[in-house]
């Protein structure tokens, strides 16, 4: 999770044109009200799971409405934004830089 913090610039992987979903890292940490898959999900499904061991998530405000949510899951807000502008993914699927929003001069290229 190097780089990965708040406020930082990101990508979602995998990303490319024309479906590159870039923008703001809102939130980082565990989000009970997703489901996992694997080992401890029966766990998750009794509320027994520690919260040590419950996945980390990366928060994402998406700089244009690409997303699932408005940074709520589940009833729970985790950070704000608009409808479909907010996505929650592993830490493997996010790249941390400077990249700039998009604006309407990309939309032309």
């Amino acid at each position: 999770m190097a780089g990965i913090t708040v406020a930082r610039r990101a990508i979602v992987l995998p990303s490319s044109p024309p479906h590159i979903r870039r923008g703001t890292i809102r939130f980082i940490g565990p989000v009970p009200t997703i489901p996992i898959t694997g080992p401890g999900r029966e766990l998750q499904q009794d509320a027994k799971l520690p919260a040590d061991l419950q996945p980390i998530w990366v928060g994402i405000e998406l700089d244009e409405p690409m997303g699932k949510n408005d940074g709520s899951v589940g009833g729970q807000r985790y950070f704000e934004c608009l409808g479909n502008r907010g996505v929650f993914v592993k830490p493997e699927k996010v790249e941390v830089g400077e990249f700039p929003p998009l604006g309407l001069d990309d939309d032309l290229d």
